[in-house]
């Protein structure tokens, strides 16, 4: 227990006599602070080896910022009878400091540790070198000592937090500039490699770029496709969450399948490419295969798995005339109806093509089957029994089914 503790009550405050011998104290260390300087960084670089090999800063920048800590540190004491409000400006600036170099906040408050706790061995080793051993009034004044400490450290925490929150902002902001540019095709190819290095993504692909609406949540985004062994980096834009991805050795079908578990969402893939060059043509493809999807659909669609889809909406008005051209006369049959004959029609196409088939899942009977596929080639003048007939009808399905033209 520290001096002036009582086991039956709140700490006893120091005396102002006590208090004074602290002060004089502290101003005689004040006297040589070089060399308490120097035991300090030989303290800590002991005790951390992130210090000891210079990966955060030089040995001679980390001694001029403990110097600079140390005087700061004696002069609070020094000036305690004064009453005078304590400067912190030093903390603060280590504090921000070592933020902006990437220092764990662990290393930085164990550093301020280990300078407290060298500041009372030296006050303790001056009071009894002197003549008079003022011990007992250093001891009754240690709680003071070890209160500067933990202020002086929760200044540094302080200052590491808010500038870490603020360097974190910053590098999110230009982490999304970056993205941008790659998606849009302005990056020329000098600032490709530095935008997959602050992206955090490989310097050569595969890569792959996804479309999302609505917006899912980003960080349980970049959780699902991390557990499968993705990365990526998203960005918002026109109420879609884009996103540039490194799928895992196990390929692109990873991704698929766990954007898909992510519903209600509808997500486009473009194919994968090789060089971030690409990026731009494949956002497009991305939002190509995110607009093959129907309106009333939530799936994860992968391009090349929609071609078909994916022309027709690239051109709304040939897929709108394709539509009414071969489909007008089954859209203009009353809604139970053409409900009814889209429905065969499209377990007929999606299926093996057999009516007694088509029949098991409607269900109805086999020659109920064959007498809406007669009505339907009345209707549209395509045979869906035939590969052309069949493939014009799909298509013009299709392309009814985007327009939300159907039910």
């Amino acid at each position: 227990m520290r001096s002036g503790a009582s086991s039956s009550g709140p700490l006893r405050e120091p005396s102002p006599a006590s208090l004074a011998v602290l002060a004089k104290l502290a101003q005689s260390l004040l006297q040589r602070l070089d060399g308490i300087a120097d035991r300090t960084v030989e303290v800590i670089c002991q005790r951390d080896d992130g210090y000891r090999t210079e990966r955060f800063l030089t040995a001679d920048a980390l001694r001029r910022s403990v110097r600079d800590s140390l005087e700061e540190y004696l002069g609070v004491l020094a000036s305690l009878p004064l009453g005078r409000q304590p400067s912190k400006d030093q903390a603060w600036a280590t504090g921000r400091s070592r933020a902006e170099l990437g220092v764990p906040l662990e290393s930085v408050l164990r550093a301020y540790r280990l300078g407290g706790s060298v500041i009372w061995e030296e006050l303790l080793a001056e009071a009894r070198g002197r003549l008079d051993r003022p011990t007992d009034d250093l001891m009754e004044a240690a709680v003071v000592v070890w209160q500067v400490t933990d202020e002086l450290s929760a200044a540094v925490g302080t200052a590491y937090r808010h500038s870490e929150a603020g360097r974190v902002g910053r590098d999110r902001t230009r982490r999304q500039a970056l993205l941008r540019g790659l998606l849009s095709g302005i990056l020329v190819e000098p600032d490709l490699i530095f935008a997959a290095e602050s992206l955090g993504l490989p310097e050569e692909g595969p890569y792959q770029v996804a479309v999302i609406e609505p917006e899912p949540e980003e960080r349980a985004l970049r959780e699902v496709l991390a557990q499968a062994g993705a990365r990526s980096e998203w960005v918002s834009q026109e109420g879609r969450k884009c996103g540039l991805v490194a799928p895992p050795v196990s390929g692109a079908e990873v991704v698929k399948a766990r954007l898909g578990r992510m519903v209600p969402l509808r997500a486009g893939l473009s194919p994968l490419f090789a060089n971030l060059s690409e990026a731009a043509a494949a956002y497009r493809q991305a939002e190509l295969a995110l607009r093959s999807i129907p309106a009333h659909r939530h799936a994860v669609a992968a391009l090349d798995d929609r071609l078909g889809s994916a022309l027709l909406v690239s051109s709304p008005e040939l897929a709108r005339r394709l539509a009414v051209m071969v489909m007008g006369s089954v859209l203009a049959l009353p809604a139970q109806e053409r409900r009814t004959m889209v429905r065969t029609l499209r377990i007929f196409l999606d299926g093996s093509g057999s009516p007694a088939d088509t029949a098991r899942q409607v269900p109805c009977h086999r020659n109920t089957v064959l007498n809406r596929l007669n009505r339907i080639r009345e209707l549209t003048g395509c045979d869906p029994t035939t590969p052309r007939g069949a493939s014009r009808l799909c298509l013009a399905m299709d392309a009814a089914e985007l327009l939300s033209l159907l039910d």
